[in-house]
Order: C-alpha cells, then structure tokens, then sequence
C-alpha cells in the first residue's frame, strides 16, 4: 500500500488541519484474512518454482502468474520455469497503471501548496486516541524512527513514515528481491511486449486524498500498523511458500492490504479503481484467449485467488484452467 501513499505524495498538496481531537475510530474495513474461492482446476504438475495457472481455448492459451510483491532477500526460487513460458508469449498483461498526463500534474503543483500529509500546526498526537498513540510508538521506537518528524505528520503521513522506518529495519525482508523486476526482465530479454491491462487517472485520486482530514485518516495508521505487524510475522513464510508453489501455505500466510480497503473506504476514486480491478483482468484475459498464441499475465494473489476474483470468474465461464493442486 505504501505504494499508492508515494503515488498520492508526487503531487505535494495540502492536507488538512482540523484540530480538536477525535474519538477512536470506528474501523468498517473488511476482514483481514481473505475468503478464498475453491476454483475446480485440472491439478498440473508444475516444474519447482511459483505456482502458474493454464488456461486454454482452441489455439490461445493463457498462463497466469500469482504475485505476492517483493521476497526476502535469502528467499532464493527458481525463474526457469517463467522464462520458459515468457519464450513466444505475445504480451505480457499488468495490473492497471496510472495515465499521467503532464500539463495535468503540473496544474495540479501549481495549484496547491507543497505540505505531503504534514500539519500546518500541532501534532499528531493531538489526534491520536491513547491506545492508538501508544501502539504507534512503541512500533516507532522498535524501528529507530524519528519522534519530533513523526509529530509534524498528520496520520497519512505517520503511516507512509512508518512503512518507511519498517523498510529501513527489516531491510532484508522489506526490500529484498522484487520477483516483478525479474518478471519484467524475462519479458524484455524475450522481446514480449508489456501491456497493463488498463490505464486510469490519477488526478481525482489524489484530490480526494489530500481533502481527507486527520480524524477520516486515522484509520488508515490502524490499519498500515496492522498490515506492518502482520508482515513482520507472516511475510517471510508466504515468501517460501510462494517460492516453491505452496499455495495452501501462501493462503495461510496471505493478506491483502488492509489500507488498501480504507482508502477505498475514504477516496470514491480509488475504491472505483480497486471495485474494477478484477473485471478489468478478466476481460483482458478473455481477448487474450480470442488471439492465437500464449499471453502471460501477473496478477495479484489476492484479486486471482478470493471469492468473486479472477479464477472464479474465468470458471464461471466453463473454461478449462489448470492450477496447482493444494
């Protein structure tokens, strides 16, 4: 998630400044852990490596890569089997990316004034409930993070601090390998053109974001804690399970960002954006499947594997998928 917070900070607007503290928040964020669908796959024995999906109509075929972001850096597995199937892939399919236009950003920085979730005046603790101030610092003391910076931030800008402070301290696990790197390497040394499957404007994200007041924030430095915790103590089995294919391992260790679901929950524009995510690979994946020839797709293990996610979708539509048996 710490991803779209950069994403939004590119554009250095200004955020709000309501000062009277508020109540603890109520959090309406979905469940942490996902419920999975149970797709009738046809069990493929795969080469060892991540787990891939096979799905085929007439003379197309699809493969589908699971991706659970980066790995730990002693976290080795083996890219053969994906480079193999790269060879003669007519695209590779990406998730959705942002269409900036440059005249757009730069009205957008000459229009607002540059504080990046930062308070104009008092602290983040003037709004911070006290069991939320305490779980904070003692996080923020655990990483070596800086309290005098910490206290200039409104809750966004707490939460894209600490995922910056976690990063620093787990180095190792946070910013080890990136398996996508690799992805997109294979894809390049093989000459496979790279298409996301949609493209969206970032603009009205960002606006929406930077109106949202500290106390509508402050559910979203619960849940980037939460999410931080849980990687702490799960991201290092869900990277060696997804490493070998193990995808009951990989679901027990898995799950989706939960800042995701706030922002979703706060900005219309983003939650329109993650309520089409799915759609939008499932319909890339049907005009895949009506070309001839082999299409390579990476898509989040999340939106692939949920209940009312891609691989439900595709098997609703009777198509023969081949997977990894659990």
């Amino acid at each position: 998630m710490r991803k779209w917070l950069v994403l939004a900070c590119v554009f250095t607007v200004t955020g709000a400044t309501a000062q009277t503290p508020p109540p603890s928040p109520e959090s309406s964020i979905p469940p942490l852990v996902p419920q999975w669908t149970e797709v009738e796959t046809v069990h493929a024995r795969a080469a060892p490596g991540p787990a891939v999906w096979h799905i085929t109509k007439g003379d197309s075929e699809v493969w589908i890569l699971g991706m659970i972001g980066s790995t730990p850096k002693d976290v080795g597995w083996n890219s053969a089997p994906l480079a193999a199937l790269m060879k003669g892939s007519r695209a590779l399919l990406l998730a959705p990316r942002p269409d900036i236009d440059i005249l757009d950003v730069s009205w957008f920085l000459i229009t607002h004034c540059c504080s990046i979730f930062r308070l104009d005046k008092g602290h983040l603790d003037d709004f911070l409930p006290e069991p939320m101030k305490a779980r904070l610092n003692t996080m923020r003391e655990s990483v070596g993070g800086d309290a005098k910076l910490y206290q200039g931030d409104e809750p966004l800008g707490a939460a894209n601090r600490l995922g910056g402070d976690f990063s620093k301290k787990y180095a190792n696990d946070f910013r080890g390998d990136d398996p996508m790197k690799i992805v997109n390497k294979l894809a390049s040394d093989n000459k496979v053109p790279q298409q996301p499957v949609s493209r969206f404007d970032p603009i009205p994200i960002a606006k929406e974001l930077f109106q949202l007041t500290p106390s509508r924030q402050l559910p979203c430095l619960e849940a980037q804690m939460e999410d931080l915790e849980r990687r702490v103590s799960h991201g290092r089995a869900m990277a060696q399970a997804w490493a070998v294919g193990d995808i009951r391992d990989v679901k027990a260790h898995y799950a989706e960002p939960r800042i995701t679901d706030c922002l979703a929950a706060a900005v219309h524009a983003f939650d329109e954006l993650q309520q089409n995510l799915v759609p939008v690979f499932v319909t890339a994946i049907d005009g895949a499947l009506e070309k001839p020839g082999k299409t390579f797709v990476v898509i989040g293990m999340g939106p692939l594997l949920r209940k009312g996610g891609v691989l439900e979708r595709l098997e609703a539509q009777h198509l023969k998928i081949e997977g990894p048996a659990e």
